[in-house]
């Protein structure tokens, strides 16, 4: 089918010449079975600016997101015109715990024949709400259930026995779901799965496992997609994940006639050794590093005990056996992931002698081995309750995703409304491992230029000097007079949304707090209650969609650069800088430019809409890396001046 002819078969769909920039290059890259990356801002349409030229070219196609709220945008809104107009059949995968368990389903009823406790009786509704699901997925729950009653009704990849060990396996609503999706047009799934997939597909040689083999892959919100693939490649270890372990093996035990204790020697071992760990970055080859592989080697040690325990357990009936394989895979895994992290106290990597975070890696003196360096990031974590968490991530995620992605996937298409930085695709192509691919930076269908303004204070000192909260307090209550409330004030830290929150008390708007209620609820408030205040942090940088009336301000307290104490960007940072490049300008920078634009893109979401940006961090202006920062924002005028920004919300400029 001709592109042109695809769209208009969708009559009632607005013209944007920048969506249609868009369809065409996608359609260039099925054709040429070339690697696309695509900076699509608010308002291009870029599900169907990708959707439409897969269903001209004849071709199925697998579409992942980062959230379930495009999820629910492109299976409730955009799949259906496409089914209307071409037929397109298309089908939601998600990853196995978001989906009914009618194992673990069975074995609540059976526990609560006697009693229930209030946990139960909710998770027990749900229950009742999967006899009638079509689906058993967890985005048409009952609105309002808690994760802690979703856990009871689910179960993750890892715990389920499989075909072999579970009797309802034929009736498994996540089977089906995959099943749904062997033979439809278009697969919508997310980041994880997807990742999962093309891991498997790597590691089998297979073209389709969980998902099915297809023309095209298309990654929406690609600037998460490296995130999560750090994420996934990376290690956790908590007591909790110590203790499942072994309470799987002592499940089995029993099941066998006999009785262990493994998961409280699991858990007794873990604490007793994790607990001396400090919180902070494990840098490889440093005294915490030692300290680590310490730690861990007597766990790991007693996890194999627990492992080699199964293997004397007498045979099972054939309905037990699931539970024995779901078993040795838990401790295979863990076994596995503590042996990785311990590996950091033997790896001894170059080390910039300017580092001092470093400095002790060079203890061992010059003439030590330099093996290969780690591929992780590692860092321990304290909860709150004093026990320790011990967290990885890749620090490069790049070359994984170019070995399995990029380099396997004969069309695979990236796109965000935030991959660009200062116009620029070269950093998202860097991070996401893409080596040769054609790019497109498309144009903002909204009139920034008339309908909004860039306003960033002179009278407010720099974040770092004294006297700032106190004068971002008095810009924000006059910004927020100007605008007679309608204001959704981002901040970047929970002090400062205390500290806004007093400042505002008393202005007659209302005013609302993250942590009053949950986020969800508090985006609906501020959307009906049109004159309202919201104040929050950085969670509703994204996912927030208000238009209208209701949210004519933005204002953002300082510019959103990550935590100098961030493991996972300080290690990317020393690589950086170890390879004689500025890791400000390639790690920071970057990062602080797509958080600025997730955060001011919520303003500005329809053609009629109109406001103000007000970032109360003078560096946006006055700094020279302000420039890079400004260019990856939309082309709204830049004003210092307050009086600018009454004249906007009075008369001199648009109103709503």
């Amino acid at each position: 089918m001709d592109l042109d002819a695809a769209f208009a078969a969708l009559p009632a769909l607005t013209a944007r010449a920048a969506q249609r920039d868009m369809a065409r290059a996608v359609a260039a890259a099925i054709e040429r079975e070339d690697p696309l990356l695509v900076h699509a801002p608010t308002g291009v349409g870029k599900s169907l600016g990708y959707l439409l030229p897969v269903v001209a070219a004849g071709r199925r196609a697998i579409v992942a997101t980062a959230t379930k709220a495009l999820q629910s945008q492109l299976v409730e809104r955009d799949l259906p015109r496409l089914a209307d107009a071409f037929g397109t059949t298309s089908a939601l995968v998600m990853g196995r715990g978001n989906y009914l368990c009618l194992a673990k389903v069975d074995a609540l009823v059976e526990a609560t024949r006697l009693a229930a406790t209030a946990q139960e009786e909710s998770a027990l509704d749900l229950v009742e709400w999967g006899e009638d699901s079509e689906t058993g997925s967890r985005l048409e729950a009952p609105p309002g259930t808690r994760e802690d009653v979703w856990d009871l009704v689910s179960t993750s990849g890892e715990d389920c026995p499989g075909q072999k060990g579970c009797s309802f396996f034929r009736r498994c609503f996540a089977e089906r779901a995959k099943e749904r999706a062997r033979d439809v047009d278009v697969v919508v799934t997310n980041h994880h799965l997807l990742l999962l997939e093309l891991e498997l597909r790597q590691a089998s040689e297979s073209p389709g496992v969980m998902l099915p083999e297809t023309d095209v892959l298309v990654v929406d919100e690609a600037h998460r997609l490296a995130e999560h693939a750090a994420d996934l490649y990376g290690v956790t270890v908590t007591a909790a994940r110590v203790s499942r372990a072994g309470a799987a093996a002592d499940a089995v035990v029993k099941a066998s006639g006999a009785t262990s204790e493994w998961a409280r020697r699991l858990r007794g071992r873990w604490e007793e050794r994790a607990s001396a760990l400090r919180p902070g970055p494990v840098l490889p080859g440093s005294r915490m590093a030692a300290e680590l592989t310490g730690a861990l080697e007597p766990v790991l040690r007693e996890a194999q005990a627990t492992s080699a325990a199964l293997r004397d357990v007498a045979t099972l009936p054939e309905e037990l056996e699931g539970g024995m394989h779901a078993a040795r895979r838990r401790l295979a895994n863990l076994c596995r992931d503590l042996q990785r992290l311990s590996e950091l106290g033997a790896v001894r990597p170059e080390v910039d002698a300017a580092d001092p975070e470093a400095a002790e890696v060079e203890a061992a003196g010059p003439e030590a081995a330099r093996p290969v360096e780690v591929d992780l990031a590692v860092w321990v974590e304290e909860r709150r309750d004093g026990g320790r968490t011990i967290r990885s991530a890749l620090v490069e995620p790049g070359p994984v995703l170019r070995d399995v992605l990029w380099d396997r996937v004969p069309t695979a298409v990236a796109c965000s409304a935030t991959l660009a930085v200062a116009g620029e695709l070269d950093t998202a192509a860097a991070m996401l491992g893409v080596e040769r691919h054609r790019g497109l930076v498309a144009e903002s269908p909204f009139d920034f230029r008339r309908n909004a303004l860039l306003y960033v204070p002179r009278g407010v000192p720099a974040p770092t000097g004294d006297g700032f909260q106190a004068a971002a307090e008095r810009e924000l209550r006059a910004l927020v007079e100007a605008s007679r409330g309608r204001a959704l004030v981002l901040c970047t830290s929970w002090r400062a949304v205390e500290s806004f929150a007093g400042a505002l008390a008393d202005l007659p708007w209302e005013l609302l707090v993250q942590g009053g209620d949950t986020a969800a609820r508090l985006a609906a408030r501020f959307r009906d209650e049109v004159a309202s205040v919201l104040v929050a942090t950085r969670t509703f940088f994204e996912g927030v969609d208000v238009p209208g009336q209701s949210l004519s301000l933005l204002v953002l307290d300082r510019l959103p650069f990550p935590r100098p104490d961030d493991p996972l960007l300080a290690e990317r940072g020393r690589r950086t800088e170890r390879r004689g490049r500025s890791k400000f300008g390639e790690v920071w920078l970057p990062t602080a430019a797509v958080s600025l634009q997730q955060a001011l893109g919520r303003l500005i979401r329809s053609e009629s809409d109109s406001g103000v940006m007000a970032v109360l961090d003078r560096r946006l202006a006055d700094a020279g890396y302000g420039r890079r920062l400004r260019a990856s924002l939309p082309p709204a005028p830049l004003t210092r001046s307050i009086e600018d920004v009454r004249g906007f919300f009075g008369g001199g400029g648009p109103r709503r």
